[in-house]
């Protein structure tokens, strides 16, 4: 074996490991919330000892975590080389093809054993694009107004997308956001000018 082969190995293996670890943890959390899965339990279901678990991560929040992180930045990146300027309708669209695209993990990371904001983590990636989406529909509020208008139409949001979700999303991710869309812009009417 050369010197060059080995890195690739090395790597392999780690990338196994932690695909294990994380399908251990997604499945202990279809039972019980993060904060009730210990390290061992973990190992236990991924049959990995403990100390390959901390060679990679401190707990089962720091693994979600990472998980979490992975979808944002998938999110992120998708919102980012769709570039500036979108609708309403495309950011929301983006978010839902994304939760539609990573269902099983999406369903796990928004139910009642998930993290309970990091929906709103992902929802609010598009708050600078919806704000000037608003003005340029002719939305005249002071900031002020527009923060506490965007935190109402967020958790809304939220909420329908949560219920999609447990719901196993009947409708295709176009629908649900067209509908978010108009829900928001119905209420965002009364500020209009």
């Amino acid at each position: 074996m050369n010197q060059l082969d080995a890195p690739q190995k090395t790597d392999r293996r780690v990338l196994y490991t932690k695909m294990f670890l994380r399908e251990s943890l997604l499945s202990l959390m279809r039972e019980k919330p993060i904060s009730k899965i210990t390290p061992t339990e973990l190992c236990r279901r991924a049959g990995i000892n403990r100390n390959t678990f901390y060679t990679h991560y401190q707990s089962a929040e720091d693994l979600i975590s990472d998980i979490e992180q992975e979808l944002f930045s998938k999110v992120q990146g998708s919102l980012e080389q769709l570039g500036s300027g979108l609708s309403t309708r495309a950011l929301i669209t983006e978010i839902c093809v994304a939760i539609a695209e990573n269902f099983d993990l999406s369903r796990i990371l928004l139910s009642e054993n998930g993290d309970a904001h990091f929906l709103e983590r992902l929802i609010s990636l598009a708050h600078d694009q919806t704000m000037i989406a608003w003005r340029t529909a002719g939305i005249h509020a002071d900031d002020a107004l527009l923060e506490i208008l965007y935190t109402f139409s967020v958790n809304g949001s939220v909420a329908v997308i949560r219920e999609w979700v447990r719901q196993g999303m009947p409708q295709p991710p176009q629908t649900i956001a067209g509908q978010l869309e108009q829900l928001t812009y119905n209420g965002l009417n009364a500020f209009a000018k």
